[in-house]
C-alpha cells in the first residue's frame, strides 16, 4: 500500500505487516525451539509456534474478507528482532544463559505483536467491523497470554539458574548505592 489516507487505509497496512510478522516468525521459530534446552519453555515455544500458524491463518482469511492482499507491505521491525535473535542464537552460552535470551527475544516479539494487534482491533472496531475486531481481539488475548508465560518461566525457572554461573566466570558487580 503505497498511500494512507484514512483509518481504514491504515487499519489495512496494520494487518499486512501483522501477517508479514507472521509469516515470518513461523519460519523463525522452529529455530527457537531448537535451540532452547529448557523442556517448559521448547513446549511453550512450540505452542505458540502452532497459534502462530493460527494467526497467519487468521490474518489471510481477515484479509480475503476485506478483499486486500496479506503481502502488500513489509515488516521491517519483526524481521530486526528476528535477525538480532539469530545473532544471539549463534552465539556460545550455557544453556540457561540461552534459554534467557531466547525468552528476551520471543518477549521483545510478543510486546511488538500485543502492540500491532491492539491498534489493529480497536481500528476494527472503529471501522465497524465487529467480527473481525473480536477476531483481533481473541490473538491479541493469546499474545499477551504467551507473554505472561514466558515472564513466568523466566523469572521463576530459567533467569535464577542463568545467574548462578561461577563467580570466577563473572565481572565484579558494580554497588548499587541508593
Amino acid at each position: 500500500m503505497n498511500t494512507i489516507r484514512d483509518l481504514e487505509d491504515l487499519f489495512y497496512h496494520e494487518l499486512q505487516v501483522l501477517w508479514s510478522a507472521e509469516k515470518m516468525l513461523v519460519e523463525a521459530m522452529p529455530a527457537m525451539i531448537d535451540r532452547a534446552k529448557n523442556e517448559g519453555l521448547k513446549n511453550l515455544l512450540a505452542f505458540h509456534h502452532a497459534e502462530t500458524q493460527q494467526h497467519q491463518t487468521a490474518l489471510e482469511a481477515i484479509c480475503k474478507q476485506l478483499e486486500i492482499d496479506p503481502e502488500g507491505d513489509f515488516n521491517p521491525g519483526i524481521k530486526g528482532i528476528i535477525e538480532e535473535g539469530n545473532m544471539v542464537m549463534a552465539k556460545d552460552a550455557t544453556d540457561e544463559a540461552m534459554d534467557a535470551a531466547l525468552i528476551a527475544g520471543a518477549q521483545k516479539i510478543e510486546h511488538y505483536e500485543i502492540s500491532g494487534y491492539g491498534s489493529a482491533a480497536y481500528y476494527a472496531e472503529m471501522l465497524g467491523y465487529e467480527g473481525i475486531a473480536q477476531r483481533l481481539r481473541l490473538t491479541l488475548a493469546e499474545e499477551q497470554q504467551a507473554d505472561t508465560k514466558l515472564n513466568f518461566i523466566a523469572k521463576n525457572l530459567i533467569n535464577p539458574r542463568a545467574d548462578l554461573s561461577p563467580a570466577e566466570n563473572r565481572p565484579q558487580r558494580a554497588a548499587v548505592i541508593g
